[in-house]
Formats: structure tokens, sequence, C-alpha cells
């Protein structure tokens, strides 16, 4: 695997799940403010911060509390904004520019599936735009697109799990999805934590969708809503890959894998990510998280380290393998 075809693929993974990450955000924020969920100032709060933090609403824009409507319409206008290189638009386009690079590792299915979700997407803008003289297309057409958008990336990501060769490239474009969910989730659970979000049942909702794990956390304990409960599914599974402990053991195979291209220095990068917890599930959920305690340290702690280990195996494989493209211009600071 060529330096620019390394970078490319590994790009092409980590805008892919961006993507995903920043469109399933903002669903989840234009369906709370649509909802009678608006009463819940911790979950509009959590909302506010993490679509600020990912650059999907500015942030000198009113929170969603003062002004949930003018909340709304920002969040709204920025869907569709290509040069803001946190926007769900530039993040489609950034990664069909990354896929056309690496075009020969695609099937012509994939390919077609690339530009068909970027298009379809800015087709809804443009139709949007014929019709209202504001140019600003209303929650339910916005919704709508996002609805699509998310389950054309779904068949995209089915077509990198199950028709594309397990090479070594295939594993850089892996590890830049892991990286990037990684980073997401953790952040995400530990806003979450820290504004108390967990102790209302729309906030407790509202990150199981957010971590696209509710019918799994349904189908495991039902009608439960303990923080244990939510922390065993999210955290220590080692069965549900939206678990942080199935995504750092994912990267971390990855990278030991791909050792021999490095001297084996991908194998000190796998020792960055935090191991699994020794303890079963259920334990391991409880010491995260004990009982009757509303700010669990060790959990926070846990969270942090999850994030910092994911920034820096995405700094030690720019290191290794993309020298020759200097400061990472794709990255982007949260």
């Amino acid at each position: 695997v060529t330096s620019r075809a390394a970078e490319n693929l590994f790009w092409m993974g980590r805008y892919t799940e961006r993507s995903e990450n920043t469109l399933r955000l903002a669903r989840l924020t234009l369906d709370t403010l649509a909802s009678e969920d608006q009463g819940s100032r911790r979950l509009l709060q959590w909302l506010t911060h993490m679509a600020q933090s990912h650059g999907l609403v500015p942030e000198a824009a009113p929170s969603a509390i003062q002004s949930p409507r003018v909340f709304e319409r920002s969040l709204i206008h920025g869907l569709w904004d290509t040069q803001e290189a946190t926007s769900v638009g530039y993040n489609l386009r950034a990664l069909v520019r990354s896929a056309s690079a690496v075009r020969e590792r695609l099937s012509p299915e994939n390919w077609q599936m690339l530009q068909q979700t970027e298009t379809s997407f800015f087709q809804a803008l443009q139709a949007s735009e014929g019709l209202r003289a504001s140019r600003l297309p209303p929650a339910s057409v916005a919704q709508s697109t996002l609805q699509g958008t998310s389950q054309l990336l779904a068949a995209m990501t089915g077509f990198q799990t199950d028709r594309m060769s397990r090479d070594d490239g295939w594993r850089l474009l892996s590890m830049g999805r892991h990286i990037e969910r990684l980073e997401f989730l953790a952040g995400a659970l530990a806003l979450a934590v820290e504004v108390r979000l967990l102790q209302e049942q729309a906030g407790f909702d509202a990150v199981l969708q957010l971590f696209d794990s509710t019918i799994s956390f349904h189908a495991q304990y039902q009608q439960s809503r303990t923080p244990q409960a939510l922390v065993a599914l999210l955290v220590s599974s080692p069965d549900h890959p939206r678990s942080l402990v199935w995504v750092a053991q994912t990267l971390r195979s990855r990278l030991r894998r791909i050792g021999h291209l490095a001297g084996g220095a991908t194998q000190t990068l796998a020792e960055v990510l935090p191991s699994p917890a020794a303890l079963p599930e259920g334990e391991a959920a409880l010491a995260l998280w004990p009982l009757l305690e509303p700010q669990p340290e060790p959990l926070l702690r846990l969270l942090a380290q999850y994030r910092e280990s994911a920034r820096r195996v995405s700094d030690g494989l720019s290191g290794l393998f993309f020298t020759h493209s200097g400061p990472a211009a794709h990255s982007v600071s949260l």
C-alpha cells in the first residue's frame, strides 16, 4: 500500500464514521426539538454542547435552552455548508474525495453508492431552495434528508465490511473508523455523565440512540434504566460493536496485524489503548459506576483515557505512514 493510498483509505474510514456520527447527532437534536422532551434542560444542555463542540452549530448561536427555534435553524443552516470542516455536507464530500483517490480498490456498486449518497444529500437542498425563497429547508425536509442519508451510509459501511479484501489498506480504513468512533462516543458519554443526563428517561434514551444501541439494550435489559446496565452495554460489553471495549479491542487487533509494516511500531501504539477490564461485565460496570454514586470518577477517568488514546493512535499512524503530508490538514480539534 503506497503512503498516499494508505492515507486516503485511513481518511475514507474516518470520514465515513464522522459522517454517521454527525448525522445521528443532527437527527437526534432535530427530533428532540420537535418532541415533548424539550422540557428536559439537561438533555437540551447536552445536545447544545455536543452540536457546538462538533461544529454543527456555531458557538455564538443561542443554546437550545435559550431559543430552541433559533438553535434549530442554525443547525439546519449548517448541514449543507461545504466550507466548514465539521459540517455533514463537508464530511460527505471529503469522503467522496478520499474514495476517488483509491477508486481502483472499490467495486462499481460501492463507488456508485458513494456518489448517490453525496448527490441525494445536496439535491434535497436544491429542491427545497426551488420552493422556498428563504433558502432554508424546513425541519421536516432536513429530518427526511438525514434519515435517507443515514440509510445510504449504512449500505456504504456494508460495502466496506463485506466487499473489500482484508489487506493492510482495509485495516487502515477500519482503524480510521474505529479511532473516530472511540473518541466520539467516549466524549458523548462523558458529557452525559457530567451533566447527570442519565438520571432522566429522556436523556437515558437519547444516549442509547446516539450510540445506535436502543434495540440491543432493550433486548438485554428490557425496562431496566440503571446506569450500571447502560455502562455494561456501552462500555464493557466485549460483544457489542458500539461498546468502547469492543471498539478498543478491534483497534488494538488491527494495529497488531500491521506490525510488519513499521518494524513493530504499531505494536507499541496498540499498548496505548486501555486494556479490557479483567472483571466480568456486570462487576466491571459496578466498579466503573458504584451504586448510589452520582459522579462516577472511575468511569470518567476511563472515558478520558479512551479519548486521549484515540488521538495518540491517530497521531502515531500519521507519523508512521503519512509522512509526506506534513501537518494533518484533515484533523478536527474538538
